[in-house]
């Protein structure tokens, strides 16, 4: 959808008052605001967000940052298909996590929501950083920025193969500073798969959770770790406070054992979580989630759309976490999404917001 685009005017202390409150008037329109970039929480409302794409998907090579993501079947698909096409490898499969990521964008759109879908990666960008193949993985797109109030961040991944996906999303990103956003990156990560002490943090959306000014960055040893949560608390400034949560090395990201739909209210694997959840969560209303649930199906990696709606994907074993929804008072919206979650990533692995308000 196209947007009409307001930029501030600078100014001068001589400018007639009528001119200035020209301005002021229409800086503060609807309009303005709701096209500004800003994500206040999780569970804000969805207005605008990128997407993962359906068009490609190329297993990276199997190193140690993939064997975090892909295990049981998918972990012997992903070692027998490195650096292949699903599309050549298993073209009924693709067909399905095509459809299925499309019919999600299908979906918000129908809703209402501007969805800003990741483009290709060239030749050159494919090398990236250090000329393996680390495959396309753009039809997951949490992990490479993340949006907190008008900060919209590139991030310094551990995962070899999420590093270069920023080169997809680059336009979209560089647009948000004409709409209010401060576009900046963390010092990146370079070529060596991971590197350890001041100035080397690394940080994946999937682990970060906006919870206001409080913000959460999971770590399990592989993925993001304390030095990112530092440097982060560093560039958000005193606002705000990043805390880390510890999980089971069994999942890459925070996102894969927790989900807060609304203040107050969090689904978590807490047997995944060996130093339980943030001690300000503990008045929350708590469904602890399977641990199981959360690895095979991907349990807590759902959508939330505002504080009362919610995306899971319609396959049975979802039921659990459906139906302690509804008794919580949300409305569940139900889809496929079989294919991209048999892969390590389902709704909230796909996207990161840009505007939640």
């Amino acid at each position: 959808a196209d947007h009409a685009l307001t930029f501030k005017l600078d100014l001068s202390r001589g400018a007639d008052q009528k001119g200035l409150a020209m301005v002021e008037a229409h800086s503060t329109t609807q309009t303005d605001v709701s096209t500004s970039i800003w994500v206040e929480s999780e569970w804000a409302e969805l207005k605008e967000c990128v997407y993962g794409s359906p068009d490609t998907w190329v297993l990276p090579k199997f190193l140690d940052d993939s064997k975090l993501r892909a295990q049981g079947e998918m972990g012997k698909f992903w070692i027998e298909n490195q650096e292949r096409s699903v599309k050549d490898s298993d073209p009924e499969l693709f067909a399905e996590w095509s459809r299925q990521i499309q019919g999600a964008i299908d979906l918000l759109e129908s809703l209402g929501i501007v969805v800003h879908v990741a483009g290709e990666i060239s030749e050159d960008n494919l090398k990236f950083p250090r000329g393996e193949n680390h495959g396309i993985v753009t039809g997951w797109m949490r992990d490479p920025f993340v949006t907190i109030a008008n900060n919209v961040i590139e991030l310094a991944p551990r995962s070899l193969f999420h590093r270069r996906q920023r080169f997809a999303i680059r336009e979209i990103l560089a647009q948000t500073m004409d709409r209010g956003a401060r576009y900046f990156a963390q010092p990146d990560a370079g070529a060596d798969s991971v590197s350890d002490g001041p100035g080397w943090g690394y940080l994946e959306g999937g682990d970060i959770f906006v919870l206001g000014k409080r913000i959460l960055v999971g770590h399990s040893g592989g993925c993001s770790n304390p030095e990112g949560a530092r440097w982060l608390q560093h560039a958000l400034g005193p606002d705000y406070t990043v805390d880390t949560v510890t999980i089971d090395p069994m999942f890459p990201h925070l996102d894969c054992v927790m989900m807060t739909p609304r203040e107050g209210v969090v689904f978590a694997a807490l047997e995944a979580l060996p130093e339980n959840l943030p001690s300000f969560m503990d008045d929350w209303d708590v469904v602890d989630v399977p641990k199981s649930l959360a690895k095979s199906n991907m349990g807590c990696n759902n959508l939330v759309l505002n504080d009362q709606t919610v995306i899971v994907p319609e396959e049975e074993p979802l039921d659990f976490i459906a139906e302690n929804l509804k008794v919580r008072g949300f409305e569940v919206i139900r889809i496929p999404y079989r294919a991209p979650c048999s892969a390590g990533g389902s709704f909230r692995c796909a996207h990161q917001p840009l505007i939640r308000r």
